[in-house]
């Protein structure tokens, strides 16, 4: 009631055009700061004191002596509520109901890998924010808790510089790590431990001193501006680290193997958008035991004689829909390649199949100033310029700030862009409406507006 009465107030005065106004609400969190949150920082009591003064249980003491209500009206909607969730969740876990089926995900791909390393070398460690108890911010460690002591998978402090250095340094020691950052907008806070230390003290020494550790970076989806930035570009321009980026569970155990097999720092990029994906490509799924999927080799994820789609991260997902609309409404047949590394990379892959295309388009979510595309792009055009009919198009992320979630269609590449470019840029398609603008003034203008 309060909060209504100074939204009133305030409401009325930029109304009046008096504002702008400062609202100063106190409230209390009971939840975690996200579903990842187990909110081992607060004690019972703490919790208890403040729910003791919880508005909705003051707020029906009020009701009650005001005589609007009685308690057994309010027993009622909590028992309506209590009975209707219940109900609910007896129908979810009745499988005559709700049958269930256990896919196996790109977050169990990763973990697998780590499991099998953690039995295998008795130096390696992992942590990070939450990374013990809750299972990673992003379930991939569930059930690691349980299997390892404390001083082999442990939580961090909220310090990405302390995170990624404590790792070079156990490192030089002798030591293999896994260590986690939450998002992939937070490399900012350990850029000098990644860009300067974890990078090139194995070279500088040559060779003296090992660094097999391995930064699992998680890019965000629906979060907004600061936590749903794709950065591997930065980290593919940073001589001395290996970086990867796998979108389907096949790739991201056989990376992590390879990963886990080294004495090179690997920068291990995962996207949110596509931890609970099944495996689409591998026809006998993902293999119980122990295989490697080479860093830097690329793979066709789909055959194809038209056009050339070179993906990087999830978008390989999107790409394969545009493929669908190529040949449904084109009848043009597109050969999808997954690059699942950055650096190292074979481009030999890439160059044969732009032998047989002739055309190539290659997608990221990266914003597109300045991203790795472009390099790519510029290489595949040194080294297949007799096989090209047209120059390589790179599709990217708007070069703007990410926007909230529900604008993010208009932000990171859609199935649609991926055809209008191909449309206004390498060959036109009879009868097509494009709905994102390619072409040469639109491109200036952007880049005049630095946009």
């Amino acid at each position: 009631l309060a909060v209504i009465d100074a939204i009133g107030r305030k409401k009325k005065i930029l109304s009046e055009k008096k504002g702008p106004v400062l609202l100063d609400t106190i409230t209390y969190r009971f939840s975690g700061h996200s579903p990842s949150d187990a909110s081992s920082y607060r004690t019972r009591e703490e919790v208890d004191a403040w729910m003791s003064q919880d508005p909705l249980f003051k707020f029906r003491e009020e009701l009650v002596k005001a005589k609007v209500a009685d308690d057994s009206e309010f027993e009622g909607v909590l028992d309506y509520a209590r009975n209707l969730v219940t109900k609910i969740c007896k129908l979810a876990t009745d499988d005559s109901v709700s049958p269930r089926i256990r896919v196996y995900q790109l977050r169990d791909g990763i973990f697998e890998a780590i499991l099998d390393k953690f039995y295998k070398d008795p130096t390696l460690i992992a942590y990070g924010e939450e990374n013990r108890d809750w299972g990673g911010a992003f379930a991939v460690y569930r059930g690691l808790t349980e299997s390892l002591p404390y001083h082999r998978l442990f939580n961090s402090p909220i310090s990405e510089g302390a995170i990624v250095g404590s790792a070079v340094g156990y490192g030089m020691c002798g030591g293999r790590a896994v260590v986690e950052l939450m998002y992939c907008d937070f490399m900012g806070r350990a850029g000098d431990e990644i860009f300067n230390q974890l990078s090139k003290w194995q070279a500088m020494s040559a060779g003296l001193l090992k660094m097999p550790v391995v930064v699992r970076i998680s890019i965000g989806s629906k979060y907004g501006a600061q936590h749903s930035q794709d950065w591997t570009s930065l980290a593919a321009h940073i001589p001395g680290l290996k970086v990867v980026f796998p979108a389907t569970p096949y790739d991201a155990k056989g990376l992590m193997n390879s990963a886990l097999m080294g004495t090179d720092p690997v920068l291990f990029f995962e996207s949110q958008r596509i931890y609970d994906i099944g495996e689409m490509f591998n026809p006998d799924g993902v293999p119980e035991g122990y295989y490697e999927v080479p860093i830097g080799e690329p793979d066709i994820k789909k055959q194809g004689s038209d056009i050339t789609i070179l993906t990087v991260g999830a978008v390989l997902y999107r790409a394969l829909d545009a493929a669908g609309m190529l040949e449904e409404k084109y009848g043009l047949s597109a050969e999808i390649i997954d690059a699942r590394s950055l650096v190292p990379f074979n481009y030999e892959p890439v160059i044969e199949s732009v032998k047989k295309t002739g055309r190539i388009v290659l997608v990221s979510d990266a914003c597109e100033r300045g991203s790795h595309l472009k390099d790519m792009a510029q290489t595949i055009s040194e080294l297949a310029s007799d096989y090209l009919d047209a120059p390589p198009v790179v599709v990217g992320a708007r070069n703007w700030i990410t926007p909230a979630h529900e604008l993010e269609n208009f932000f990171f590449p859609q199935p649609e862009w991926i055809i209008d470019a191909i449309h206004e840029k390498i060959l036109p398609l009879k009868g097509h409406k494009p709905v994102a603008n390619f072409t040469a003034n639109e491109q200036l203008r952007r880049n005049r507006f630095g946009v």
